[in-house]
């Protein structure tokens, strides 16, 4: 099999980058590993889509999201893009938008190979001369011009051994996993704010227990469900690397241990959950942080902080940064900051507190943005190969801010157009005039 423009990973960034390149005349192939798109918002439930906010009267991130929430909305699974945008949070029906992402991809002849895990990568003088897939007919072959890595582990990065980092300079520790998971059969409106404060006065007395590895004692919200009497919750946390298999394993079989303890004390102790039921369980742990490609550039935490503007910036991004303890902790612990008010030991507060970012310190500038430049999304020396998502060059703290679902599509739409130019000029990636990304993205309505 062979195609022009191969992306690998059908989640945020792996769906804008096939759509952009697509819409453009490329014959691309869409490898995903589940039966079904839309990645972490499908198959982790996540959700609210999270980064695209600037302010009421103008988003920072259109184009791709743009479209698909037009998409999502004309089959009710969500409002509709005038009212979305507005919101520092755009909730979902993830089941609606595996089919209205898969529709989207389809209308601009995007061919989609579904359950297939690659594997391996072939590489001459750091040009991909093709992947290896794994899938029920066995192992498979695809050769292609240019390849979109849009796995958010950066794994054809890794199977093509370019270089990349993962986690804190000085431990390798990466942010905690998560799993999202849904509740439906609540009474919403006995929900009151008594109710309310006794029910997390419960979940919170069993952290303090260590009975629950929570994070927050919310009772969930509308994110990746707008159902009455459903609600999606992000509450659990587990310590680990996403990239390695034994630690997957464990954090699904805990965190949906977790999951169902959480679910059977409020069942039974708070009034509004008595005919409660466990609605939906993510089929892949939430990851947050693994590999980050080492690019051209490196995108930074003074980047974000400062607002940095640059020439060859391919998407916007206002997300804070946002850095799930690593080490898993829960009590007296949300965020990695300065400021943690952990008991436990923590080598980062013994020996590295000068790194560490600080609670007044997060953000970029109030109604302002940074950019992602292009070469973030070029690792060094590739000749043909762009990297999309949460896995561009970026360091651990920047990464924090950069790897929401918004941010994702934005650079996953760039990488797409930028794969686009590469092929049609038969030049390397590296090569690729950014203000030819910058143009075609205005036409596909994209911002940057």
């Amino acid at each position: 099999m062979e195609r022009d423009i191969v992306v690998i990973g059908g989640g945020p960034s792996g769906m804008a980058a096939a759509w952009a390149c697509a819409k453009l005349g490329a014959k691309v192939l869409l490898i995903e590993r589940y039966g079904f798109a839309g990645g972490m918002a499908t198959n982790g439930l996540v959700g609210s889509i999270l980064g695209h906010y600037l302010n009421e009267s103008q988003p920072a991130v259109s184009g791709f999201l743009k479209f698909l929430i037009e998409k999502t909305h004309k089959m009710d699974g969500c409002e509709k893009w005038e009212d979305s945008f507005k919101k520092y949070g755009i909730p979902f029906d993830s089941e609606i938008l595996k089919i209205s992402s898969e529709k989207l991809l389809l209308e601009e002849k995007v061919e989609i190979l579904y359950h297939s895990f690659v594997c391996d990568a072939s590489v001459e003088n750091y040009e991909i001369k093709e992947i290896e897939v794994v899938n029920k007919n066995g192992k498979m072959k695809i050769k292609g011009k240019i390849f979109i890595d849009a796995t958010g582990d950066a794994d054809i990065a890794f199977f093509s051994n370019f270089e990349y980092t993962k986690g804190r300079f000085f431990d390798g520790k990466t942010q905690s996993m998560g799993s999202m998971f849904k509740i439906a059969g609540i009474d919403e409106d006995k929900l009151t704010e008594d109710i309310v404060k006794r029910a997390q006065k419960i979940l919170q007395d069993l952290r303090e227990k260590n009975e629950l590895i929570i994070y927050n004692a919310g009772l969930g919200g509308k994110g990746s469900t707008r159902r009455k009497g459903e609600r999606s919750f992000n509450v659990m946390r587990f310590s680990g690397d996403g990239t390695n298999v034994f630690d997957l394993t464990k954090g699904e079989i805990f965190l949906r241990q977790q999951i169902y303890k959480y679910w059977k004390n409020l069942k039974e102790n708070v009034p509004g959950f008595e005919n409660s039921y466990l609605s939906n369980l993510p089929a892949n742990i939430g990851i947050r942080e693994t590999r980050q490609i080492k690019g051209i550039y490196t995108l930074t935490e003074e980047d974000i902080l400062k607002g940095n503007k640059t020439e060859d910036s391919i998407a916007r991004g206002t997300y804070w940064i946002d850095i799930h303890c690593p080490l898993g902790r829960t009590k007296n612990v949300h965020i990695c900051i300065k400021e943690c008010k952990t008991d436990e030991y923590c080598i980062a507060l013994d020996r590295y507190i000068d790194y560490l970012p600080s609670h007044d310190k997060l953000r970029p500038p109030s109604n302002d943005w940074f950019s992602i430049p292009y070469r973030c999304l070029v690792p060094k020396n590739s000749k043909n190969l762009i990297v999309v998502g949460r896995c561009i060059s970026a360091d651990h703290k920047a990464m924090g801010s950069i790897r929401v679902m918004a941010t994702c599509m934005a650079t996953g739409q760039a990488g797409g157009i930028a794969g686009y130019i590469a092929l049609d000029e038969n030049i390397s990636v590296d090569k690729v005039n950014p203000k030819k990304i910058q143009k075609i993205l205005e036409e596909q309505e994209g911002l940057y």
